[in-house]
């Protein structure tokens, strides 16, 4: 019993030691945050500021080739060769198709051959007439004889011309058995293949399509069309630039060259072109486009980073961060956004710290850590 009694007395001073050396650990717990309050929120904050941006407005455009070619056959004949690859770039005066040219050397070969009989016929009658007026002047030939030589001369003369006519028209022909690419530009697939007869009622044997420069196309409503005419009636000042499909944007900038002198009077728009120098051929003829048009001459606006952005039920607002760190809800007003940033019409000032990262975090009024943004710091 003794020695049970000793145990138990034992545990219970180790007991009594555990607790004693808790105690302490608790206590320094408590008062590292007192009272259970939370810790500061941190947040990244961005400086509302001037910036020089250029009026911009969005079209839908579409490329235009300023060429397209459909090459046809302008003679009937059996293609003796296709001279081109499909889907290359090929110069103006370079072969593309060749019809077999027998028959048409052999038309030429007669023309000349008939050419030189007619002129031979003509020679003769010439002859005869210039002997007959000088025998009529001797009174040795009849004025009726005269009459009828000066007939056939004239008539030897005539067949000449058309015999001439005749051979220029079979060299033309001749030609023709050529087909040769009229501009420079991409050709596309060739319609018929080598040995097909081909003619002018063939249809096209294939598309070329000029590629540089190259045009596009966007429609612009009458009003607004007429509101840009009185305020800037020189195109000169304002820049084309295009988004691509990819969301790219087109590394060179084009200038407007006209707009059409009517309106469509179904959309109510007027068609305007710009062109753009197209080296690479990123631009295709047909490609739809987004076109930028943004005037030369900037104005400062105060803009914010789009992160800022917060939007309810009443509208847009961002949280600013005042001189006591402390939270406050800004109503806004907002315009066209460039690039990453927003422009703010109403609600802000230069220099007010809005925050970009930690929104969800905060409330008005509560008080904050605020760090500036690394790409706000760098300005």
């Amino acid at each position: 019993m003794r020695r049970v009694s000793g145990s138990f007395c034992s545990l219970i001073l180790v007991l009594a030691a555990i607790v004693v050396a808790i105690i302490p650990t608790g206590q320094a717990a408590a008062q590292g945050a007192p009272n259970g309050a939370p810790p500061v929120p941190a947040v990244l904050v961005s400086k509302a500021a001037e910036m020089d941006i250029s009026d911009e407005a969005i079209f839908f455009g579409r490329v235009e080739a300023t060429a397209r070619v459909d090459i046809n056959a302008r003679i009937d004949g059996y293609l003796a060769e296709v001279a081109f690859t499909e889907g290359s770039m090929v110069q103006a005066g370079d072969l593309l198709f060749r019809i077999e040219s027998g028959v048409y050397e052999a038309n030429v070969a007669q023309a000349r051959a008939n050419l030189a009989s007619a002129n031979a016929a003509e020679k003769l009658t010439k002859l005869s007439y210039e002997r007959s007026r000088e025998l009529v002047s001797r009174k040795t030939v009849s004025q009726a004889q005269l009459d009828q030589d000066l007939a056939k001369y004239e008539e030897a003369q005539a067949n000449v011309a058309a015999r001439r006519a005749e051979l220029t028209l079979a060299e033309i022909n001749l030609g023709y058995t050529e087909i040769r690419a009229p501009i420079t530009g991409r050709i596309g697939k060739a319609n018929q293949s080598k040995g097909s007869l081909v003619g002018p009622a063939s249809g096209s044997l294939a598309l070329l399509v000029a590629q540089d420069p190259i045009h596009v196309a966007w429609p612009v409503s009458d009003k607004l069309f007429t509101e840009i005419s009185k305020t800037r009636p020189d195109t000169k000042n304002v820049m084309v630039r295009l988004r691509l499909p990819d969301d790219s944007i087109y590394e060179h900038t084009g200038h407007i060259i006209y707009a059409e002198p009517s309106a469509n009077s179904t959309t109510n728009t007027i068609t305007v072109r710009a062109e753009f120098p197209n080296p690479d051929q990123l631009l295709v003829d047909r490609q739809l486009v987004n076109v930028l048009i943004a005037s030369n001459d900037t104005q400062k606006y105060l803009v914010i980073p789009q992160d800022a952005l917060l939007l309810d039920q009443q509208g847009a607002y961002v949280f600013v961060v005042n001189d006591e760190n402390k939270v406050e809800i800004r109503r806004i007003t907002t315009g066209p956004q460039r690039g990453l940033s927003l422009v703010v019409e109403l609600g802000l000032k230069t220099g007010d710290r809005v925050i970009t990262a930690g929104q969800q975090k905060v409330q008005p009024g509560m008080t904050v850590n605020a760090t500036l943004a690394p790409e706000a710091a760098g300005n």
